[in-house]
């Protein structure tokens, strides 16, 4: 089952908002920022991003080949 727009847009705040924390949990370790790709939490916490990110991108192109179907049958319909 798919997932409605609003929920995908807040689990990407909500992985967005875990990414920051962890940003800061890094900057008191003293991690750099280029080193922090190398960190397994860091990893998983982007990856988690990464795939909302993903729905968002797939969710879209559904919802415009949806609106393009639609407005094809309304103009099919309208010329008979």
């Amino acid at each position: 089952m798919s997932l409605r727009r609003a929920q995908l847009e807040r689990q990407l705040q909500n992985a967005e908002t875990a990414i920051s924390d962890y940003s800061k949990v890094l900057d008191e370790q003293e991690v750099p920022a280029d080193k922090r790709s190398k960190h397994p939490k860091w990893r998983q916490i982007n990856a988690q991003k990464t795939q909302v990110q993903n729905r968002l991108k797939s969710l879209k192109k559904i919802e415009e080949r949806e609106a393009a179907l639609k407005e094809a049958a309304s103009a099919e319909s309208s010329e008979d």
